[in-house]
Formats: structure tokens, sequence, C-alpha cells
């Protein structure tokens, strides 16, 4: 075989070869006959109704139409198993290619045998790996999208962030695997050759080590397992543009002090160096999740000093509060208290029993004054069945018994005000006449005798009811008064647990109930003790 003089280039004319010698692909020695005859008209291959007939042609073609490439080439037919036109008329085209090199005739064999028949890999990178072969100086377009430095490095910052956009659908096939080592063939992205197998042990190593982090929060452990590959290509990324915003990243968070974040420590010391991608990856994204925990721990903190706090207070205020009850309590059942209660309560009951001894009279001491005076006896019976009835409960009650002896006039002016006070006055006042009416006309028919024998369950129905509590015990602010110390107290369902969680809700109405909540707990601390030293005195005075 002999080379070919007059075409003046190291190559092959036509593919038709004459001689002895076998011909040896990659030996730019070998002697080449060349047929001086006109070569025969080749076929041009039709890609989305545009006739290509160079390597240059096509891959404009399939950069314009990069769908319509792949559906031609690989997809179709191809994928049954039995050959497609359109993938056999590519190989057929690229078999008659004429003016190449011995390289070009290698890296061609590779490329048909290697890659585009390859039934594992997907139709696009078939695609982009014929692109690459094609036209390596052009632009590298993955999926009708051009791919710079800058695109790489936008996947890696944004792509691993989202879950839409071009800049995920990038990242994703980045990370599906073997777009990088195609990118490599361009000669523009030619720097990103062997990024792939770096990434990938790298993202091995980094899973291996992550799983033995102790006590690493739920949330870093799955961004591990996720974003964080990203960040470990865009540290290996041969380009400035991925550098600039790791670099950001890194002194934008300001990482915890040695010793307060414990898996943190224990991350950086196994990270291999601040240069590796683990290094930046644990100075990039694991320091902001340290960071965000370091903050956290410090408002916890915070926090638990200021319940604390609280609670303190809150503890000092109650046990105030029960020395105070207590006093109270000890003032309000000495026995000096229970006796003024009990004189009270004869005060009180005898003032209503004097006042109604006149209606007997009024009724009948002007025609019978003997019914009269019986009557009368029998109402002050009565009334000294309804005392004693009534002073087991007012000893009990001792200095909270206060009826209104010394303000009869106020009590009466407020009860004239109230109309069911008027209307339940104007009912006693009636079964009083009605009483006396009646006990006056058993009197004068059936005579005093029989009618005290009568009188005898009366007696004893107003005992019964003295003591159960129909009579107004007049002790309503001490019932107050231990409603609300009661209300007070914790465990009382009136003082919220949650005071010191309320105070920082969002909700202004649960912050107002929880202040109010808080300043009720130390209400009357300060001078309750000499109101009361001063009340419980005027009151045993009585």
């Amino acid at each position: 075989m002999t080379r070919d003089a007059e075409s003046g280039r190291d190559g092959v004319s036509g593919n038709v070869f004459h001689g002895p010698a076998p011909f040896q692909l990659g030996d730019r020695n070998v002697q080449i006959n060349h047929i001086h005859h006109p070569a025969p008209q080749r076929r041009p291959l039709v890609l989305a109704g545009a006739a290509v007939t160079t390597r240059e042609e096509l891959a404009a073609a399939v950069r314009l139409d990069w769908a319509a490439a792949r559906r031609q080439f690989f997809e179709g037919a191809g994928t049954t198993g039995t050959p497609s036109d359109g993938w056999l008329g590519l190989l057929a085209w690229l078999h008659e290619l004429d003016g190449l090199t011995a390289d070009d005739l290698t890296a061609q064999i590779e490329l048909v045998d290697h890659r585009l028949r390859d039934d594992g890999l997907p139709a696009d990178l078939k695609l982009l790996h014929l692109l690459g072969w094609l036209d390596p100086q052009g632009e590298a377009v993955w999926r009708g999208t051009v791919v710079t430095p800058q695109s790489l490095s936008e996947a890696c910052r944004i792509g691993r962030l989202g879950e839409s956009g071009p800049e995920w659908e990038l990242y994703r096939d980045l990370c599906d695997g073997g777009l990088l080592e195609a990118l490599a063939g361009f000669t523009g992205l030619s720097a990103l050759r062997g990024t792939q197998r770096a990434w990938d042990e790298a993202w091995h190593s980094w899973r291996r080590l992550a799983a033995r982090v102790p006590g690493l929060p739920p949330e870093a452990r799955e961004w591990a397992e996720s974003g964080a590959r990203g960040l470990l290509l865009a540290a290996l990324l041969p380009y400035p543009e991925s550098r600039t915003w790791l670099r950001a990243g890194c002194e934008r968070v300001t990482p915890p002090p040695t010793g307060e974040i414990g898996w943190y420590d224990w991350l950086r010391a196994r990270d291999g160096g601040s240069d590796t991608p683990v290094g930046w990856l644990v100075r990039a994204d694991f320091t902001a999740f340290a960071a965000a925990q370091a903050e956290q721990q410090r408002h916890q903190a915070a926090v638990d000093r200021q319940n604390q706090r609280i609670s303190t207070a809150l503890d000092a205020a109650s046990t105030l509060r029960d020395r105070q009850w207590a006093d109270y309590e000890r003032r309000r059942l000495s026995p000096s208290a229970r006796s003024g209660a009990a004189v009270r309560a004869a005060l009180w009951l005898g003032a209503w029993g004097a006042a109604t001894i006149p209606v007997p009279w009024i009724m009948w001491g002007w025609a019978r004054p003997d019914i009269a005076a019986t009557v009368s006896w029998y109402v002050i019976a009565l009334t000294l069945a309804a005392y004693a009835g009534r002073l087991p409960r007012v000893v009990q009650l001792g200095a909270a018994y206060q009826p209104p002896l010394r303000r009869v006039r106020a009590w009466a002016e407020e009860a004239r005000t109230d109309r069911a006070s008027v209307r339940r006055g104007l009912i006693r006042a009636g079964s009083v006449v009605g009483a006396v009416l009646i006990l006056g006309v058993l009197v004068h028919d059936i005579g005093a005798v029989a009618t005290t024998v009568l009188l005898v369950p009366l007696l004893a129905a107003a005992f019964y009811f003295a003591r159960i509590g129909a009579l107004h015990d007049w002790a309503d602010e001490h019932r107050e008064r231990l409603r609300d110390y009661q209300s007070r107290r914790a465990g009382s369902g009136g003082l919220p647990q949650n005071i010191a969680r309320d105070v920082r809700s969002p909700s202004a109405r649960l912050r107002a109930d929880a202040y109010n909540a808080y300043i009720r707990q130390f209400t009357g601390l300060d001078h309750s003790g000499k109101d009361e030293d001063r009340d419980n005195g005027r009151r045993d005075r009585t």
C-alpha cells in the first residue's frame, strides 16, 4: 500500500486499499494506494429535514434539534432489539466519512462499539458522545442546552437545593452518572476528565464517614445522604466559578467554638483538610448545621434560665401566699374570732326575731292579747331553733361570718336596688305574716297546748334548714378570698403551667393572658397582711 502523496494529508481516501500488507489502524507509516478516479457520490444524511454531509453539519443539526436526533438515531425500532433505519443510516454515514485521520478512525471505533452500541447507555448520553466526536471544538450541548463551567457550577449550587428548574434537571442528570465523562470529550470541558471517578470516590468516602458521625441531627443526616453530593462535585470542578461561591458560603457562616457541638468537632477532625472535597462540604454545609444547632442550644439555655427565674419567683410568691393564708386562717379560727362570730349570729338573728314580734301584736293584740303573747313566744322559739341550727356553721366560719350589723342601711339600699332581692324579701315577709296569722288562728281554735304540740315539727324544720345552710352565711368575702387563693395554687387549674411558654407566643392574646397570670401571682402580697390585720381586728371587736 502507498500513501496518497497528491493529497498532502495523513489520511485515507476512498477507504479502498491494495497491496499484500494488512491495514494497521494507528500506524501512521502505512502505505496507501490511491485510486486515481473520481470518488463515488456519497449519500447525505437527513436529520430534521436537513441534509448533512460533514461532521460539523451533523453536529450543528444535533445542537439545533436534540430531540429529533435522539429519536431518529437511538429510539424507535432500536428499543425492541431490531436495528432502526435511523440507526443503520447513521452507521452507514459514519463509515462513509472522508478525511478521517488515524486518530479519528480509532475514536470512531471506540464511539460506535463502546458507546453507541451500548444498550445500557441512555439515548441522551449516546447522542452527547456522538456530538463530542463530531465536533469536539464546538459547544457542549445536553438535551438542547449549552453546558458551560458556569452552568455546571450553578447546577451544584442551585440544583441540589431545588426540585425543579433547569439547574435541578442538570444536577439530576449529573447524579445519574456518565454525563461528566461525556462532557469531557469537548475541548472546552476537557478539564472534566477524571472528575466523575473522583466524584464517585468522594461520595462513597463521605457516606461511610457520615454513617459513623456520633450525634448527627436528623436533618443534617438527611442532608448528608442527598444535597451533600452536589457540594462534593462543586469542590471537584476544575473551574473558579464553583470555588467562588464555595468560599463565600464558608465565609458567611461562623463555625461554633470548639467543644460546643461534639459531632461537628468529630467531623472536622476527620474531613481530610479544608481543601479536600469533604473538607469543603463540612466547612460550607455542615458548619451551617452546627452553627444553627449551637444558636438553638444557646437560645434554649437562655429560655431555661428565664423559666428558672420565673419558676423561682412563682415559688417564692406561692410560699408567701401560703404563709399569709395560714396567718389568715389562724386569725379566722381563733377562739376569740369564733366567739365573736357566735355573738354576731345571736345579734343578727335576734334582730330579725325582735323585728317579727310586733307582727302578732299588731294582728291580735287589740282583741286577744293572750294570743299575741303566745305567738310572740312561738316566734322567739323559732328564732332560737334557727340560731341553734346555724351556730355550728357560724363557729366554723369564725371571723369570716360578717352579717351587716353596722351597715344595715347600706345593705338595705343594695337589696332595694336588686329586684330579685326585693321580690325575695316580699315573699319572706308575706310568709312571716301568714305564719303568724295561722298560729294565731290555731291558738284561738284548738288552744295553746295543742298548737304548741303542732309547733314542735316547725321548730325541727327551722333547726334543720338553718343547719343545712338555708340561711345566708354572710361569708361572701371569705369565699372570694378562698377561691382566689385556690385558683393561684399550682395544679389547681387556675395557674397555667405554661406561663413561661406563652409569654413568648406569637399570639398577642396568649402573651397577655400569660402576663396577667404571672402578675396575678404577686397581687396583694405586699400590703394584704396589714389590711387583714386591721380588718380582722375590727371584726374581732365586733
